[in-house]
């Protein structure tokens, strides 16, 4: 396949061959005033020049000029017996050495060229990929005192990633300052400059993570001659996702741990009130579904809180679908915790239930009035009370289920449940710890 070359290559080929019988018509005009002073041998004296500067800009020109200068040298300077005639054996020696020391500096001159591009082309290379390299690069160079002790490390070269890292630098300020000056804190740092220093003595290359200012760093420095390479990651991000996955992992085997606790004991207790093996499967049942219904509105959030409403409508929801106009549910936005969630899902649970049993549910003019708010008295608590109304006539039960035990311990840190056996229906007045007040969506909540 041959060279295939546009209109400016042409043009460049041109110039290069064309700036080579340049130098050989001045190395002529040297020759010619220089005269007979250079001697013999001395002939060939301005020639070389010419063919080194020609071969530097490639080897064809470079052996044009060879070519060129020998013809030269043989028609005009090596006479008396005419041109291109050799009056004897030294003339055709020195001619000859000449043509071989031509050769030479032309073959020296293109290997030479040849080593140039290559490391043109690897320094490209190597900008490329430093330039879009996410790790950072630094390259320092040992400063030593009189003693030959190394008292600092001068920065020779930062790529952008590296840059990025060192705040408010760029690499025409960085490169030729000192490492300690600009980050005194590193002397006394152990895997810093007293790492750079073991580095550099023992020659074993060392791999370390750290933390300085508020960043996690990894660093890798290996000896480079009388310095150091040094490459270095912000792993601040993966340093908190795998701290955050830590957290995750405690507090899944801590809420596994209480849900499990809870469906136990819920299984022990229903089994001991039940009559009958369906009725306690019909009661496990409603209550399991119940905790996976809280369960999943915790899920929404994300298990990071919940809204009294939302945990009350969700428990209801059943019973809401069905009789809703029989329920009247108001008070503001109230974020709680996903313990504390928990607890009221399964006291509404328990209340509802024995309202469809005994209470107002039970007949089709009953009613029930969920409210809650801040409560006053005890700041950071929230009262909720639930009255039912329309219902038969309710008694006190003559031993306590598994609703009234749940109900006296569903609250801790302060809260608690109180029932009362009014004639009017069953109340239950519930205080617990509340979060945050959100900002109300349009006000109270008023549903069903």
């Amino acid at each position: 396949m041959g060279l295939k070359l546009d209109g400016r290559g042409v043009r460049r080929l041109i110039n290069v061959y064309a700036a080579a019988l340049a130098y050989v018509a001045l190395a002529t005009l040297a020759r010619l005033a220089l005269g007979p002073r250079l001697g013999e041998f001395g002939v060939f004296g301005p020639f070389y020049p010419a063919v080194l500067a020609s071969a530097l800009t490639g080897v064809g020109p470079g052996a044009l000029a060879a070519v060129a200068s020998i013809l030269t040298v043989w028609y005009f300077f090596l006479p008396p017996d005419g041109p291109f005639a050799l009056g004897g054996g030294t003339a055709a020696l020195a001619l000859a050495v000449f043509a071989l020391c031509s050769g030479l500096i032309v073959a020296v001159a293109g290997v030479y060229q040849r080593m140039r591009s290559a490391s043109e082309r690897a320094n490209a290379l190597f900008k490329a990929v430093q330039d879009i390299s996410l790790e950072g690069v630094v390259v320092y160079q040992a400063v030593r005192n009189e003693t030959g002790e190394v008292v600092d490390f001068e920065y020779r070269y930062a790529n952008p990633a590296a840059l990025a890292i060192m705040a408010r630098s760029d690499a025409s300020r960085i490169v030729g300052q000192r490492f300690l000056e600009r980050l005194p804190l590193a002397r006394a740092h152990p895997l810093l400059f007293p790492r750079y220093l073991g580095v550099l003595e023992s020659g074993a290359t060392s791999t370390a993570e750290y933390e300085m200012g508020g960043r996690w760093l990894h660093s890798t420095v290996a000896k480079l001659a009388d310095g150091l390479v040094v490459s270095v990651q912000d792993i601040s991000e993966r340093r908190r996702g795998e701290e955050a996955q830590r957290l995750l992992a405690r507090e899944l085997n801590h809420r596994v741990k209480n849900l499990l606790a809870s469906v136990i004991a819920m299984a022990t207790i229903t089994e001991r009130d039940a009559a009958s093996a369906p009725e306690f499967r019909e009661k496990l049942l409603g209550r399991l579904h119940a905790l996976s219904r809280a369960h999943g509105l915790l899920v929404a959030s994300s298990w990071t809180d919940a809204d009294v409403a939302e945990v009350v409508r969700s428990t209801l929801e059943p019973h809401l679908q069905a009789e809703g106009k029989r329920f009247a549910i108001e008070g503001p936005a109230i974020a709680i915790s996903t313990d504390i969630a928990l607890a009221l899902n399964m006291a509404i649970y328990e209340l509802a239930t024995n309202a469809v049993k005994y209470g107002a549910l039970a007949t089709a003019q009953g009613q029930i009035a969920i409210r809650w708010r801040p409560d006053c008295e005890q700041p950071g608590f929230v009262s909720l009370t639930w009255s039912e109304s329309g219902g038969p006539p309710v008694e006190p039960p003559s031993r306590p289920g598994f609703g009234t035990r749940l109900l006296a311990q569903a609250f801790a840190e302060g809260g608690g449940a109180k029932l009362e056996f009014r004639p009017e229906g069953l109340h239950c007045e519930m205080r617990f710890k509340s979060g945050e007040t959100r900002p109300p969506n349009g006000g109270e909540i008023v549903a069903a």
